[in-house]
């Protein structure tokens, strides 16, 4: 579990292989919102000629919704607007973020409620872009508790 304002990075090597899915699930509580874009999870870099996010999920500005995000060879942000209203303070919750290329989707679930989903619709064309970069975790106020499987 990491604590307040703890982050951790686990490099490539150390997760398991994954070819096609994925699933993130984690239980996270949030302290306060963050006037700039926060991340929870992403695997990848920001660099801005070589954006890499998959999987990825960021937190808004002041409002704390959930922004999840993968890179596609199509695009190198794709993913969902907004899930919610943005997450309370001082409340778990368990969230599930799920990426299939095989299916062409990515869901979200809160508390076991699916929330949310992203479905690539040129399904014969656009393919997820899974990558070797290492996995950052809590990058935001609160804490965090996750675990990291393919499926």
């Amino acid at each position: 579990m990491l604590k307040e304002k703890e982050r951790k990075t686990v490099q490539h090597s150390e997760l398991p292989e994954v070819d096609d899915e994925l699933s993130v699930s984690l239980r996270m509580r949030l302290k306060s919102h963050h006037s700039g874009w926060t991340t929870v999870f992403r695997k990848g870099s920001d660099d801005e000629v070589v954006l890499m996010r998959t999987p990825g999920l960021f937190l808004y500005a002041n409002n704390s919704k959930l922004h999840p995000r993968f890179t596609g060879n199509w695009e190198s942000n794709a993913g969902i607007g907004a899930v919610g209203d943005g997450l309370l303070f001082n409340k778990w919750y368990h969230i599930t973020y799920t990426l299939s290329d095989r299916e062409k989707r990515m869901d979200i679930y809160i508390n076991g409620v699916w929330t949310a989903f992203n479905a690539i619709e040129n399904v014969q064309m656009h393919k997820v872009k899974f990558n070797d970069a290492p996995l950052h975790i809590g990058w935001f106020d609160g804490e965090i508790e996750y675990d990291y499987n393919n499926n």
